[in-house]
């Protein structure tokens, strides 16, 4: 086995062992909550993340990967990145903060000003994080991240559990977005410190830019192919349905996650290696794709014809209404297992241009199926 394959297979591995245990964590998580707070509390939170995630879309501007992927950066660099992050979050959380009024107008929800004021803390430490992180995955410690990962699941979705029973409703849902992301920033950043400096190196963010600017425009067109249909739904349909159509997304996503997203995260910085053999970086891939479809294509089979068992025990005979959403999104999960790795590879070979071209592609179905 060579050792590219050797540290692929060992990375994934690692990984998985923490993604699958806790798997089981989320769900049990998961299905408490779901009997405990209502769809349309869900569907509040729903919007708020998706707004969220747009929000950390332009604030990261592309880095993570940038940083990951890069060969020539040294700690001068990084410092630079890092301080431009750190004017990132203080812009993004601010923008957020004061978009809640408007936001709370548009879907006419009162409670999502003080939801979406208290999420901006999530921007802020995750905005802060992107640097820290990048430098984990490109040193690639991923036993590191995952022991974490795991632990501030089961920690703090204990504490979602123990709040919702005392009838703190949906600000029982803020607890885990809200403290998983400023624990993972003080322990990723202590674990690698990074000087701030007031006026950074432009020079540094042109190292990463002409990476950068493509993956940041892939990932708005991303954003919108997959969150457009929530923005829709939640004016239009309301809140509850929102939040059917949301806990049925998450459930079907959950292998998409757990499969497709276990092996993308080792992909980019062992696959980056091969940046300049592009035909030996294709085979390997071809061996992912191959080894995803195996698994992809027999889930989504099971995932359409059992899904009235599944979301009645997951979620419980209060979300019979999401039993037809997620039969009909089980349909794409094996597509979209395969289709989640091919971000790494596109990053891998210094290829984002041609990335962003095919979100163009994807964006133009989804506006014409809306």
């Amino acid at each position: 086995m060579s050792n590219a394959r050797k540290v692929l297979v060992n990375g994934t591995l690692v990984v998985a062992a923490a993604k699958y245990t806790g798997l089981f964590i989320q769900l049990f998580i998961s299905a408490i909550l779901a009997r405990l707070i209502s769809a349309s509390d869900f569907g509040i939170i729903a919007i708020a993340t998706v707004i969220i995630a747009f929000i950390e879309i332009l604030s990261n501007f592309g880095i993570t990967p940038a940083i990951v992927q890069n060969k020539t950066l040294d700690k001068n660099d990084l410092s630079n990145i890092f301080s431009f992050t750190v004017y990132g979050a203080i812009l993004g959380t601010a923008l957020f903060f004061v978009a809640s009024w408007g936001i709370a107008d548009f879907y006419d929800s009162e409670i999502l000003v003080t939801i979406c004021q208290i999420l901006s803390i999530k921007i802020f430490f995750s905005t802060l994080n992107f640097v820290p992180y990048a430098l984990l995955l490109k040193q690639m410690k991923f036993k590191f991240i995952s022991i974490w990962t795991f632990c501030l699941q089961v920690v703090l979705g204990s504490f979602a559990v123990l709040a919702a029973y005392r009838g703190y409703g949906i600000y029982s849902l803020l607890i885990t977005p809200v403290f998983t992301s400023s624990t993972l920033f003080v322990v990723y950043y202590s674990r690698d410190p990074l000087k701030f400096k007031f006026k950074f190196e432009k020079a540094s963010i042109k190292k990463i830019f002409s990476f950068s600017v493509y993956q940041f425009l892939s990932n708005t067109l991303n954003y919108f192919s997959r969150n457009l249909d929530k923005l829709i739904i939640g004016k239009f349909l309301g809140m509850e349905q929102l939040g059917y159509y949301e806990k049925s997304y998450r459930l079907m996503l959950l292998p998409v996650q757990n499969i497709a997203h276990v092996i993308s995260p080792v992909m980019l910085p062992v696959f980056s290696e091969f940046q300049t053999d592009l035909k030996r970086l294709a085979s390997r891939y071809l061996e992912v794709v191959k080894l995803l479809a195996y698994l992809g294509f027999p889930l989504s089979v099971f995932l359409v014809f059992n899904s009235r068992e599944l979301i009645m025990i997951v979620y419980g005979d209060r979300w019979i209404d999401a039993i037809p959403v997620f039969t009909i999104l089980s349909v794409s999960v094996g597509f979209q297992i395969i289709l989640a790795s091919s971000g790494a590879i596109f990053q891998a070979a210094n290829a984002t241009k041609p990335m962003f071209f095919r979100e163009v592609f994807t964006v133009c179905i989804v506006v014409c199926t809306l």
